[in-house]
This record gives structure tokens, C-alpha cells and sequence, in this order.
């Protein structure tokens, strides 16, 4: 009796133990790295500073720069900077359960600095160069522990389409839902033309909505089938990686079956246009 109950009891505890292990992760350990405010110092900005200091004060690529200094906007850039080094305050809120939760900017809070001073958190933060076929990545996203992040690809000024979760299609999400996340990158390919940016979002509108959700997109013989195939199916990586992928642009940093967030954010035919919370230090050439 007493080695039947072993046999019962045992496996329990273990199987009890390790879910406490993940859950304690996933509610706690994980939260170190929701959101980066710079520890370096802040300087003066002016429209002949270099590229490479600009980044590091505000998140913000060349390309972003250029077009601003370009329309007589610089201002927007010094925007940015204050909003990047503003301290924040984040909230872990529940996606799916405690399974599934994302880091999200909250409003209007008092924080407290390393200094002792207490300032208003920061207000949201603005894209200031989004255009069609851009790719706006998040690490916000974390799943038992694993900070998986969340993709959509850019329709227009307003409007993206993305895959969110299980048992869901892929749908049209909002540019403003995207603006509370504790972290964000805006991503474009490289010397393309704005035509064939069109075109992918084009794609993406016509091909890309409302395509179930799998998370073993691409495990499963070719790893991009044609859409109209039994298997095909999206998740949120994977619907970017697809679209761009149809027109001959092979995103995937590592190659392997499986497309992630991070292989999308160290893909070397991908330019950071802008950045928020965080390092810009992890992307300079």
C-alpha cells in the first residue's frame, strides 16, 4: 500500500512542484528586463548631431531622423528624447490567464528616481515614421516564462494585421493599442521602395487576415506553403516573416523552422527606425 501510494503521491508533488517553479517565474523572475530607461547621461540635441548619438538619445534610425529634419521637424526628435529617458511605470496584465501576460505603460503614476526625485510617469509614446510593411515588434509579451513578444505588420497609419492567440484568426489590430506596451521596435526593410512596401501590405490585407492561428507554422513540410494548403496557418512572427517572405525577403535571422520575435529584431535586412524601451546599445552596427 505504502509503495502504491508513492507511486500516486510522488509524481504529484513533482508535477505540482514544477508548475509553482513556472508559475513564480512567469508572475515574478521575468519582469527584469520589461522596459529599458537609459542609465547614461542626457544631452543637448541639435539637427548636426551624429546619427549614432541620436539613436542612443532617442531610439530613433536614421531614416526616422532624416525625414524629420527634412519636414522642419526636429522638435519631434527632442520629443522623443524626453519621452525616452522618462521614467515609467509598468503593469504585468493578463493576456491569458496568468499563462499569458504582456507589460504594459501605465498613466499618470508618481515613480520615484534612483535620486529620490518623483516624477509623473511618461505619456505615451509616438511612431514618428510608420509606413506600410513596417513591422512593429514587442518583448512585452511572455508566456511561462519565456519572453516571446508579439509582431503585427503595418497597413497603413492606422490600421495593422496580426495573429494574437490560440483558437483565434488573424485580424486588423490598432496602431494606438500598440502605443501602451512597456517596450516596442518599429522595423523596415532595407532599401526597398515605398511601392513594394505598399504591395506587401497590400498582400497582408488581401492573403493575411483571418487565417487561424497555429504555432507550428512552418514545422510541417514547406516552410511557407501556399496559402490556399490544408496546413497553412499563422502565428504572429510567422505572419510577418510570410508576407515578406512571398515577395523574396527571407527575415528570419537564424533560418530555423521556427520564426520569433527575436529573430525578426536581429535580421540583418531589417533597419530599426525607432525604438522604445529598449537598448539602443544592442543594435548599433
Amino acid at each position: 500500500m505504502r509503495k502504491k501510494w508513492k507511486k500516486i503521491v510522488l509524481p504529484c508533488i513533482a508535477v505540482l512542484g514544477i508548475v509553482l517553479m513556472v508559475y513564480l517565474v512567469q508572475c515574478y523572475w521575468i519582469h527584469g528586463t520589461e522596459s529599458f530607461v537609459p542609465e547614461y547621461e542626457k544631452v543637448m540635441l541639435s539637427e548636426t548631431t551624429d546619427y549614432e548619438t541620436i539613436f542612443l538619445q532617442t531610439g530613433l534610425g536614421r531614416t526616422a531622423v532624416e525625414r524629420l529634419v527634412a519636414e522642419g521637424e526636429f522638435y519631434k526628435v527632442l520629443e522623443a528624447q524626453e519621452n525616452f529617458f522618462a521614467p515609467r511605470q509598468v503593469s504585468c496584465v493578463s493576456l491569458i490567464g496568468w499563462f499569458t501576460k504582456e507589460d504594459k505603460l501605465e498613466l499618470g503614476q508618481q515613480v520615484r528616481l534612483t535620486s529620490g526625485t518623483v516624477k509623473n510617469s511618461a505619456e505615451y509614446p509616438a511612431f514618428l515614421d510608420l509606413q506600410p510593411g513596417d513591422i512593429l515588434l514587442t518583448i512585452s509579451t511572455h508566456s511561462v516564462g519565456w519572453r516571446h513578444g508579439h509582431v503585427a505588420l503595418v497597413l497603413d497609419e492606422n490600421t495593422t494585421v496580426e495573429s494574437v492567440m490560440w483558437g483565434t484568426d488573424s485580424t486588423y489590430g490598432s496602431i494606438e493599442g500598440w502605443k501602451d506596451y512597456s517596450n516596442w521596435a518599429v522595423l523596415r526593410v532595407k532599401d526597398v521602395t515605398p511601392e513594394l512596401q505598399q504591395q506587401v501590405a497590400d498582400y497582408g490585407r488581401e492573403v493575411l487576415y483571418g487565417v487561424p492561428y497555429h504555432l507550428s507554422s512552418g514545422f510541417i513540410g514547406n516552410k511557407a506553403p501556399q496559402p490556399q494548403e490544408r496546413q497553412f496557418g499563422v502565428h504572429c512572427s510567422y505572419l510577418a516573416w510570410y508576407a515578406w517572405n512571398h515577395f523574396g525577403y527571407d527575415l528570419d535571422s537564424d533560418g530555423g523552422r521556427l520564426v520569433t520575435a527575436e529573430d525578426l529584431l536581429h535580421s540583418e535586412y531589417l533597419e530599426v527606425v525607432q525604438l522604445y524601451g529598449m537598448d539602443p546599445r544592442e543594435f548599433l552596427d
